[in-house]
């Protein structure tokens, strides 16, 4: 994470096609931040946090502002002492509220030629000119919408390890909860004017993995992001990657941070229509089939296009892709992407 965050470029096609990269801006965590069931009562919290996040993320190039969302796992511990940790002025942990917004603008400069000073003045005025490239992310709290279960460590791989979330409609209280939530949600990305919008959660709406999609966020989350023209919904849980995409919106899981790889098990349910883009799984649970250990996500922000790429645990990069600002027409070259599955 620290080298792709630096933008150290490690080969001759790297050099060409990434040179202008620049460094990261920040850095956002898809929940299951604290395994295995989050802050415990009997753990001491503070040495909790500093073992498992600051002197793992120890890297100069990770002291980046981090936002966070919570997991599954997070919230069989005590969800509201990750949110204490933000309200240190000094921290990089940015966990505000359960849902919570980000926006950035970015001043995107073109190359220029050097040798060519009259043209670089022109360059500079037409830039100024434009208005910066704003990147909006909406993170929410998908255990607020489709609710929660908890196993013991021991149980780990236990049959029903793998189920789906098991909803909120039994309980009064958790109802009221995820219809608050979903009216939170709907208002941000009404309010958005943002070119690339990003919506953050930690359960999958879709998902090729062994935990499978989680309904409740097909029949009510995904249909509003497809309304308001999201770019791309991102989404952990699952211990895989994968990108997908249905209607014209795009579906990324980037759940190997922990350790890689589920198996994919749940492939034959994903929705008919959709095109499945990349997989990388193992043939069954943890077989190291797929000779991967981990892996993460990065987004490099253009005026012309967000160029997604999934990585690795050393960085390297097994699939990249783009996605074009909201104000274009939607086209992803059908018919000249290759299908890459790893498993």
């Amino acid at each position: 994470m620290s080298r792709v965050a630096a933008a150290t470029i490690s080969s001759e096609e790297e050099h060409e096609k990434d040179h202008d990269r620049p460094a990261a801006s920040f850095v956002v965590s898809l929940g299951d931040n604290f395994y295995w069931n989050g802050f415990e009562d009997d753990v001491d919290h503070e040495m909790r946090f500093q073992e498992t996040f600051e002197k793992v993320y120890h890297h100069q190039e990770l002291q980046l502002p981090w936002y966070i969302i919570a997991g599954n796992h997070d919230y069989c511990g005590d969800v509201t002492k990750q949110l204490k940790f933000s309200e240190d002025p000094n921290t990089r942990w940015s966990f505000p509220d359960y849902n919570h917004r980000v926006v950035r603008e970015f001043s995107i400069n073109n190359n220029n030629n050097e040798n060519d000073e009259e043209d670089n003045d022109e360059r500079q005025q037409q830039q100024q000119q434009q208005p910066p490239v704003k990147l909006e992310i909406i993170l929410i709290d998908t255990i607020h919408l489709a609710g929660n279960l908890c196993y013991p460590s021991e149980n780990a791989f236990a049959e029903s390890y793998f189920a789906p979330p098991p909803g909120v409609s039994h309980d009064e209280v958790l109802t009221a909860q995820a219809a608050t939530t979903m009216d939170w949600i709907e208002a941000a990305l009404t309010e958005s004017d943002a070119d690339y919008l990003l919506v953050v959660g930690h359960y999958p709406i879709y998902s090729a993995c062994d935990h499978g999609g989680t309904e409740e966020l097909a029949k009510t989350l995904d249909p509003l992001l497809k309304e308001h023209g999201v770019t791309a919904y991102i989404s952990g849980h699952e211990h895989c990657q994968f990108h997908f995409e249905h209607d014209d919106m795009n579906y990324f899981l980037s759940g190997t941070g922990h350790d890689c790889c589920y198996g994919s098990g749940m492939k034959q349910f994903l929705p008919k229509g959709g095109e499945l883009k990349y997989l990388l799984t193992d043939s069954t649970a943890y077989s190291g089939s797929s000779g991967v250990k981990g892996g993460f996500v990065s987004f490099d922000v253009t005026r012309e296009e967000m160029v997604v790429s999934i990585h690795r645990e050393n960085g390297d990069v097994l699939y990249d892709t783009s996605l074009l600002p909201r104000d274009k027409v939607f086209k992803m070259g059908k018919g000249s992407e290759v299908v890459v599955e790893i498993e």
